[in-house]
């Protein structure tokens, strides 16, 4: 039986992630190229211009052909079985697969590009903000207060109402919003969307937190002109950190409050698609107005010739791995945002929590 619904999640989830994909090149900084360090002359020089033109005709080409091919089995699926989740789950897993291969291969033609670029001049001074520990860079961690208040508010409410919940409640839904799926009632399963909500809360006050300690990257050419693009840039993505994590907070307390028939379910499914296309709207446009660490926010009139300093605790211009930097959290060379150091013993105490709390999901 054919359906729309799916198809709609889709487009709404997945094309603003294939546009950032492809338009990756576009929205890093000047002195970075598929993970290799530039100058800003060699970055609008004609060879990485027409690299940038290949790659995004090479990631669109691939992309949309594969964003047809789930879509088409999507709606001929068989919507009453677990078959269309599988057909999302193997889809996002091949997209990945495809973004990491093609970049891998760029970085490598940019490696032996870089030769025949224009020569660019190595750094003869360094410029430090000392006064990047004084900005005003995000809002406050308190704002997560709100958050806080929200949980126990719906902890309570639960609590309270928890004799009218089903002895089987409803944990899956196939693409017509009928549930295919139950658990049997216990503490265990109706507090989960709260474990949900705390976990999801402490990581974004760490991201929040993080935002605001990150090194900088402060260009010597013209560093005033940066120093305000990263102030901007990072507290624009604090407000994002602090918006997002409290709509999420949200749909979960709209989960939970569906269980005790507190919210009809034709209600409680509009919000949730709602507040999902909110969040990834919003991370969509931040991500194409800022460019990464603000590179959009103010361009300049003249480009430097100086490459910065090269960094080459770099795995295939994508994973950073540095032992020695005590920073956990650094700024991502392809796309836009932070990434953790893989060099950093937390980092892998993190994969390991998102691995056990998937099982534990699950």
């Amino acid at each position: 039986m054919m359906t729309i619904m799916p198809v709609i999640v889709m487009i709404f989830v997945f094309v603003p992630a294939i546009v950032l994909m492809v338009s990756m090149p576009y929205l890093t900084r000047e002195t970075i190229s598929f993970g290799v360090t530039i100058s800003p002359v060699q970055f609008h020089s004609e060879p990485l211009r027409q690299m940038r033109k290949s790659y995004a005709r090479i990631s669109a080409t691939l992309h949309t052909i594969l964003f047809i091919v789930c879509i088409i089995c999507l709606l001929y699926g068989d919507e009453h079985s677990k078959q269309q989740s599988w057909i999302i789950v193997t889809y996002s897993l091949a997209m990945v697969v495809i973004s990491l291969v093609i970049n891998i291969s760029y970085h490598f033609k940019m490696k032996s590009l870089l030769p025949m670029l224009p020569i660019a001049l190595e750094p003869s001074i360094m410029a430090v903000d000392t006064g990047f520990r004084k900005r005003n860079i995000g809002l406050s961690s308190n704002w997560f207060l709100i958050h806080v208040l929200i949980i126990v508010v719906t902890i309570v409410t639960v609590l309270r109402n928890y004799d009218l919940i089903p002895d089987q409640i409803p944990i899956h839904y196939n693409s017509s919003w009928n549930v295919d799926g139950y658990a049997a009632k216990s503490y265990s399963t109706v507090f989960m969307p709260t474990i949900m909500q705390v976990l999801i809360t402490l990581l974004f006050i760490f991201e929040n937190w993080s935002i605001r300690r990150v090194k900088q990257q402060v260009q010597p050419t013209d560093p005033n002109r940066s120093i305000r693009q990263d102030v901007t840039y990072r507290r624009t993505w604090s407000y994002f950190m602090i918006t997002a994590s409290f709509l999420i907070v949200i749909l979960f307390s709209v989960v939970q409050l569906n269980m005790i028939s507190l919210l009809n379910m034709n209600f409680a499914i509009p919000i949730i698609l709602i507040i999902i296309a909110l969040i990834i709207l919003y991370a969509f446009a931040l991500s194409f107005w800022a460019g990464q660490g603000g590179s959009r926010l103010e361009r300049s009139a003249d480009s430097s010739n100086v490459r910065p300093v090269h960094d080459d605790k770099w795995l295939l211009g994508m994973f950073y791995f540095n032992r020695k930097d005590p920073n956990l959290i650094v700024e991502k060379r392809l796309g836009v945002g932070w990434g953790l150091n893989f060099g950093h013993p937390v980092s892998w105490l993190f994969w390991l929590g998102i691995i056990v709390l998937l099982v534990v999901v699950r």
